[in-house]
């Protein structure tokens, strides 16, 4: 509660934040303490004697003779408290306080007006405004402001009163608040390209002194792009009913998307659209935290770095059989498309010497033919691993031997080989 000065007006504005309240705390003087045994005991008995708010009385003797720490000795009491001050206030949040305006004189004031409003670093909201009333000698005028948080860093609650005096002079008081507002939740993105999709990272960690409770964390794409939530797949059970809904103060919970283009009805992708397209969409969280208090958060579009738009892709790699074993010939497929409007003569050529663990036992040299805009082909490499463990192979260059065009690959797929 902040309260301020009269200074020579017979108004007097007070405000408090309306929050939560929390469970108060007591110091107790603890019988082992004493140093006296005949005190430790007396004290002992009457702290059992003692009623509770509820009208119990507390006594240990259910406990355990193990028991570390019996129920008269726990700090926290049933009484709750209100806060003394604003607080810590966080982006997402809603600010409410209550506005008290009272005239503590002997004499009416007449023609009171209240106006309040909220400024930030880049705006100034009004919050709420009053008319003309005359508030008698000890009458209070009680108001209700709030205002939605979506701005980091300092806040000023500035309210103004206006009245005339009992001499009928015209007279203005006028009071500001100051709060600043944090940041809840820390959002870091990665992003990585599998091809034509797009696979998004989301680390989310609890900035908050308090531990909280996501009860809705959703990831709205962008008009290019389908999301699925990869995260559905490991935990069946709903992101509030779930272990991963609640974290502590310091925790971090990861979360993970995939993206694939919006294809249009025809089955194409629109033009421009994924390829070209740098926005992904935006994060939606909704958290609750101690008592069960309500803080929304929603990110800016989280922006990407497009990726240089390949003439000619890869779509797929695969191998073709079951199993690779070591100095055992084996084919790699890949599914090459011709990305561009305008056909291409589509050749390509393997390196040998950058993998030197798995070779390419095959020509050094493949000749796909002219692919149409759009039109993809198979091409079968035959390579030779000399090593066990997870290998690289496959780097070559494709190429338009028509208009010249190269793409350097450094390798194309990871291969098990056994034993």
């Amino acid at each position: 509660m902040a309260s301020l000065m009269r200074e020579n007006h017979p108004l007097t504005l007070k405000v408090m934040r309306l929050s939560r309240p929390a469970l108060t705390e007591t110091q107790l003087l603890l019988a082992a303490d004493t140093g006296s045994p005949v005190l430790a005991q007396a004290l002992r008995e009457a702290a059992q004697r003692q009623p509770t708010q509820s009208g119990q009385i507390l006594s240990d003797s259910h406990q355990p003779a193990a028991a570390q720490q019996p129920l008269e000795t726990f700090a926290l009491t049933e009484a709750l408290a209100l806060p003394r001050s604003f607080g810590a206030m966080f982006l997402g949040e809603t600010f409410t306080a209550q506005v008290c305006v009272c005239n503590e004189g002997a004499l009416a004031v007449r023609d009171v007006s209240f106006k309040a409003a909220v400024q930030t670093a880049t705006q100034q909201l009004p919050l709420a405004e009053t008319g003309g009333v005359q508030l008698a000698g000890g009458q209070p005028l009680n108001l209700q402001v709030s205002h939605e948080i979506k701005e980091l860093g300092s806040h000023v609650l500035a309210c103004s009163i206006t009245y005339l005096s009992a001499q009928g002079e015209r007279r203005v008081l006028q009071r500001s608040f100051r709060f600043q507002a944090a940041n809840p939740l820390v959002v870091k993105t990665k992003v990585n390209h599998l091809a034509r999709d797009v696979l998004l990272e989301v680390q989310v960690h609890n900035a908050t002194p308090v531990p909280m409770a996501l009860e809705r964390l959703r990831f709205d794409p962008a008009a290019a792009f389908v999301a699925e939530d990869l995260c559905s797949l490991a935990d069946t059970a709903p992101l509030w009913g779930s272990r991963a809904g609640f974290v502590l103060p310091g925790d971090v919970r990861q979360y993970l998307y995939r993206l694939r283009p919006q294809l249009a009805p025809e089955g194409s992708a629109p033009a421009g659209s994924a390829s070209e397209g740098s926005a992904l969409g935006r994060l939606d969280i909704l958290w609750r935290g101690p008592f069960g208090s309500v803080g929304r958060l929603q990110t800016s579009q989280l922006q990407r770095k497009p990726p240089g738009t390949p003439l000619i892709e890869v779509e797929r790699a695969w191998v073709v059989g079951d199993r690779v074993s070591v100095e055992t010939p084996f084919a790699a497929r890949l599914r090459l498309r011709n990305a561009s409007d305008q056909p291409m003569a589509v050749a390509a050529t393997v390196h040998p010497h950058r993998h030197p663990l798995v070779i390419p036992c095959g020509p050094a040299r493949y000749v796909l033919g002219e692919l149409l805009p759009g039109e993809a082909r198979e091409l079968d490499v035959e390579f030779l691993p000399l090593a066990p463990g997870v290998q690289r192979l496959g780097a070559m260059t494709i190429s338009d031997t028509t208009s010249g065009y190269a793409r350097e690959l450094d390798h194309t797929l990871d291969v098990l080989v056994e034993n």
